[in-house]
């Protein structure tokens, strides 16, 4: 079973959709898979208030990560490789 390998670590992120843009803080962890893989998971936090439920991308680091948000949530979303949070820390 997978699980958190290494602590939190928050990045700025800019967040573009549903006609808005606005920026907001990415709370970042890594995760192994059960095969030992790690990934890069996130979750968007100390987002503005008032932003519509749909579909957003994350500018984050150089890279576009696409999200959602639905019924007030965001979805947990992995990170490409290519983006290195523990850089930005």
């Amino acid at each position: 079973m997978g699980g958190a390998v290494a602590s939190i670590v928050h990045v700025d992120a800019l967040l573009r959709g549903m006609g808005r843009q606005a920026h907001c803080m990415l709370e970042t962890w890594k995760e192994r898979s059960s095969s030992g893989r790690v990934f890069t998971r996130c979750r968007i936090v100390d987002d503005p208030p008032g932003l519509p439920d749909g579909a957003y991308e994350i500018a984050v680091l150089g890279e576009t990560i696409v999200t959602k948000k639905w019924s007030g949530v965001w979805d947990l979303t992995y990170l490409p490789p290519s983006v290195r949070v523990d850089d930005a820390a």
